[in-house]
This record gives C-alpha cells, sequence and structure tokens, in this order.
C-alpha cells in the first residue's frame, strides 16, 4: 500500500510539473513590442545626439568650421577622415538609430485602429531631415532601396533626385501638421507636443533646401523659399527646433559628456573664429568662450595647442541641459536675407533680414538689446559699409551665429565662398573638405553599389563637391 501510494505521489509530480509557467520566458527588460512613441523619442535623441556631438569619432564639424582648435590631438582639424571611420559613425547613426527607428514607428502609428495624421507628418519631416543631412554629407546615398533588411546591398540614388524627393515628403508633412494631435509632451522632447512648432520647423527646413539649390537651380530654389516664406517658418527663438535635454545623465546635451564628463580638455577657440570676432569685440565672445589672460585668444587652427594657454570653452557651453538646437531663428532670418539678395519675394529686403539675423542671434545668446544695438552700427557690420559683396556679408556673419550648429557653419563656407582655408601642415595647405568619405564597411559589404556611387559623384574624396555646390 505504501508503494502504491508513493508511486501515485510521484505520478502527481511529474504531472503537475509539465504545467509551465509561460511568464518565466518574457524578457521583462527587453520587451519584444515597442510602442510608437518610443521609437520616436528614441529616433529624435538619437538625431539629436548626433549633430550636437562634438565627439571626433561621430561629429567634427565644429572643426571644419573652424569655430574650434584641438590640444593634443589635431588629427581631425586636419581632415583625417579615415583612422577613426568618422563617416562610419553618421552613416550608422544616421541609418540605424534615426531612420530604421522612424520606419518602426511609423508602422506601428499606421496600424493603429485611428493612425494620428500629425504624427505620420512629424515622422516624414525628420525623415526628410536625416536624409538631407545624408546627402549634404554624403552625396549619393541609398535612399529608394535603404533600411530593407531582405536587401544587403542597396543601391545609392542620384543625390540631386533624392532631393527632389525629400522635398515633395516635405510638402506631405506640411500638410499633415495643420491639425490634431502629435505624440505625447513627455514622448516628444523636442516641442512637447506643439504641432504647430513642429509644423514651422518643417517649413524652415524647406527654406534650407531652397536655399542650397539656390545655384544649382535657380528656378525650383525660388519657388520653394517663396512658398516657405508664405507658409511661415521659425522667426523666434522661442520656437527653434531642437532637443530639449535633461541635467542629468543620460539626457544631457552630449556636449557636457565630451566637454566635462570625460575629464578631457580636447578643444579650445580657434584663432580663425576669434581673431575674426575680436576686432568688433563682438558681445557673443563672451558666451561663446572664457577669457586667458584677459582676452580671447584662439589656439592655431590645425595644430596641437596647449590646454591652458588659451581660450577654453564657456561654462554656457558646458551646461548639461543646454538645449540641442538643429534649426534656429537666426539660421532662418539669414536664409532669407540671402533669398532677398538673390531677388525672391520674401517679404523683407536683405538688410532688414540680415539685421534681424544678427539681432535673434544675439538674443539667443543672451545679448541685451543695447549691445545689438551697439555692434549693428558698427561701420564693419553694418550692411552698407560691411566689406565684400552680399555673398560675403551674409555669409561672413551667418557663420559666427551658427557656433553651435558646426553643420551649417561648414555649410555656409561651402555655400557663400567664405575666405576660410585650410591649415598649413608641414608648408602645405591643406583643402577644407567638402563632403565625408564612405564608410569602409560600404566598399567591403557593398562593394559594386558603392564603386558605382563613386564614380557617379567623381570620385569618393574629400573634395568631390556635393551637387548643389557648384561654385
Amino acid at each position: 500500500m505504501k508503494n502504491y501510494l508513493l508511486s501515485l505521489l510521484c505520478v502527481t509530480v511529474v504531472l503537475t510539473s509539465c504545467g509551465v509557467d509561460e511568464s518565466l520566458n518574457i524578457d521583462q527588460k527587453n520587451p519584444s513590442e515597442v510602442p510608437a512613441g518610443g521609437l520616436f523619442t528614441n529616433a529624435l535623441k538619437n538625431l539629436g545626439d548626433q549633430m550636437n556631438s562634438c565627439s571626433v569619432n561621430e561629429n567634427v564639424f565644429r572643426l571644419y568650421a573652424q569655430y574650434w582648435a584641438q590640444t593634443t590631438y589635431p588629427d581631425e582639424s586636419q581632415y583625417n577622415q579615415v583612422t577613426r571611420n568618422i563617416g562610419g559613425s553618421m552613416w550608422t547613426n544616421m541609418y540605424r538609430d534615426v531612420l530604421k527607428d522612424l520606419q518602426g514607428a511609423k508602422e506601428l502609428v499606421s496600424n493603429g485602429e485611428a493612425p494620428s495624421q500629425a504624427q505620420l507628418a512629424i515622422i516624414k519631416f525628420m525623415e526628410v531631415y536625416a536624409y538631407s543631412i545624408l546627402v549634404d554629407t554624403f552625396g549619393d546615398v541609398p535612399f529608394t532601396e535603404a533600411l530593407d533588411p531582405l536587401n544587403p546591398s542597396p543601391k545609392y540614388d542620384d543625390a540631386a533626385t533624392i532631393y527632389t524627393a525629400l522635398a515633395s515628403h516635405l510638402d506631405e508633412a506640411i500638410s499633415g501638421l495643420s491639425s490634431g494631435a502629435g505624440f505625447d509632451a513627455s514622448q516628444d522632447i523636442a516641442y512637447g507636443g506643439n504641432v504647430a512648432q513642429w509644423r514651422q520647423a518643417a517649413v524652415s527646413l524647406k527654406l534650407r533646401m531652397a536655399m542650397r539649390l539656390a545655384d544649382s537651380n535657380p528656378s525650383v530654389s525660388q519657388a520653394m523659399a517663396e512658398a516657405a516664406f508664405l507658409a511661415g517658418p521659425i522667426v523666434a527663438n522661442a520656437d527653434n527646433f531642437g532637443i530639449n535635454y535633461l541635467a542629468s545623465a543620460p539626457n544631457t546635451n552630449p556636449l557636457w559628456v565630451s566637454l566635462v564628463q570625460s575629464g578631457r580638455n580636447d578643444f579650445v577657440a580657434a584663432n580663425t573664429l576669434v581673431d575674426s570676432m575680436n576686432p568688433t569685440n563682438d558681445p557673443r565672445l563672451a558666451s561663446y568662450f572664457k577669457m586667458y589672460e584677459g582676452a580671447y585668444v584662439g589656439g592655431d587652427y590645425g595644430n596641437a595647442n596647449g590646454a591652458g594657454s588659451n581660450s577654453n570653452l564657456s561654462d554656457y557651453m558646458k551646461t548639461p541641459d543646454l538645449k540641442g538646437d538643429l534649426i534656429t531663428a537666426a539660421e532662418v532670418h539669414f536664409l532669407l536675407s540671402e533669398a532677398a539678395a538673390r531677388g525672391y519675394s520674401v517679404g523683407g529686403t536683405a538688410e532688414a533680414y540680415y539685421n534681424s539675423a544678427i539681432g535673434v542671434s544675439m538674443d539667443e545668446w543672451g545679448v541685451s538689446a543695447t549691445d545689438t544695438a551697439a555692434y549693428l552700427a558698427l561701420t564693419e557690420v553694418a550692411y552698407a559699409t560691411a566689406a565684400g559683396d552680399w555673398k560675403q556679408k551674409i555669409g561672413s556673419q551667418k557663420w559666427v551665429a551658427m557656433f553651435n550648429n558646426g553643420f551649417e557653419g561648414w555649410t555656409a563656407w561651402r555655400l557663400l565662398d567664405l575666405g576660410l582655408n585650410g591649415p598649413v601642415v608641414d608648408g602645405v595647405t591643406l583643402d577644407i573638405p567638402t563632403r565625408f568619405l564612405y564608410p569602409t564597411s560600404e566598399a567591403t559589404l557593398n562593394g559594386s553599389q558603392y564603386d558605382s556611387a563613386a564614380s557617379a559623384i567623381g570620385g569618393d574624396t574629400k573634395t568631390t563637391k556635393i551637387f548643389w555646390d557648384v561654385n
């Protein structure tokens, strides 16, 4: 009898143990389904981090614009793009961490019970922004066949053709941002759910892209710019498009990570910028840099410099929650000034927009109205008396104002023919790059398409020009 009971107990235990608690197979830390808002937020932050970073592994635009000089290792100021595979980092960040997440967010929103047209429009705007940066950086890039996991060898599309498609997509986004609810305030780290501000940002991107085309396709440029003006771009700093970073890690401005958290002193003011601002006592200098022995002193751009014998970045630039702006009112006003100088109908004169551009830039950096007026009255600054033609007048002031947007500072040089020269190294003046080299991984993993693209753009070199850079 005891043996029978023991056997029955064993059978019961075995049968009971066959029931599996399925909850044990669920990864509590890595969800199998991610909400659309989470993917959107991640993409937005990754985009902001890429464009605001000063890590020499992924963003060297402040160096290419000659705003900053390096201390111990000046390789990036000497335009070495290979050792750190800088282009590869940007390529990966944009395609994998921005565009792929946006694709996922778009699919989830589209498949929802009541798809939000405003959310889809915001995603489309961000896709256009990311692709425009890729084109402006590399030239021809994968577009129509990009982001397909079943196609490991996507073709590269013609850059000008991509721009045409992006302009159309941007118009669709602007139309979709006319009404409706966007993402929740907690998910929208740029505008806190304000769809009207997203629309202004999209219109401003249209204006930026229009002026990229001013020399290569004047008629399209004018039509786009005039339509953007009428649609209402960003005109005040309160509407600047950027990332609202937080005061504590891991959501701080990436500048703080590199300039403070790292404990390193890799950058000082570049003499190129400081020497252009000192003669006018530009009141933004105090927001850009610290004084060294009572003066603003720039390190020799393109060479190694002492961190303790030049002006360092200001404390303001090292603020962990410094907003990471991507499109500012100052940029928009300068774009409108250029448009007016080219004869476009944008509601004002080149001089008026030039003055307002400098004004909103000063306001952005905390300069008083009194100091701004005094600066604008200087013979060297006033539009009527400043040196050079309209390109030099507008371009030089835009270059100074884009200090914390190195990409646009570098692009101002590419488009407006500013008088910047590369550094002299071992007796040789280096050519400032006009584009990034394609990632080394593309040559090895997507060889035939890479070869075709390199041939199509005129060679995968640092001095090959983007299609819109015709002067």
